[in-house]
């Protein structure tokens, strides 16, 4: 069996990764774990998002004919008005703006910080490495 040699003239066979090499991988790799738990966070998120924003819609399509309306804090149901259900639904929904916009700094943060680990390596190892992360 021969080794092929890449464009650059190394083969795979000749391939040797320094232990600095190896930890720059490893990192590469928790930055890559800890995005997509952001994302699958940030989806979450955005679907609470969708749900405060429904319930603001259909408050102000029943605000004519209820008096009061259900709304949970926990597992009660307390009966509030059509301006506190709103009060309080803006009040989460501010608090969920902020989660989201602190979810998508930290995931901004680490595709950055991936790029530059992604770039060093592929300078370093060429095509026999794989960074993929999407």
């Amino acid at each position: 069996m021969t080794a092929v040699a890449d464009p650059q003239g190394v083969s795979d066979h000749e391939i040797h990764i320094k232990y600095e090499d190896q930890e720059k991988i490893n990192q590469f790799a928790r930055y890559n774990s800890k995005l997509l738990e952001l994302k699958e966070e940030l989806v979450e998120k955005n679907k609470e998002m969708q749900n405060l924003n429904d319930a603001l819609q259909d408050i102000d399509e029943l605000e004519l004919s209820e008096d009061s309306f259900p709304f949970q804090l926990g597992e009660v149901y307390v009966e509030m008005s059509a301006d506190q259900a709103k009060e309080m639904i803006d009040t989460y929904k501010d608090k969920l703006n902020k989660e989201i916009s602190g979810l998508q700094g930290k995931s901004g943060e680490l595709e950055t910080l991936m790029k530059g680990l992604k770039s060093e390596l592929y300078g370093k190892f060429g095509s026999a490495i794989n960074l993929e992360y999407d």
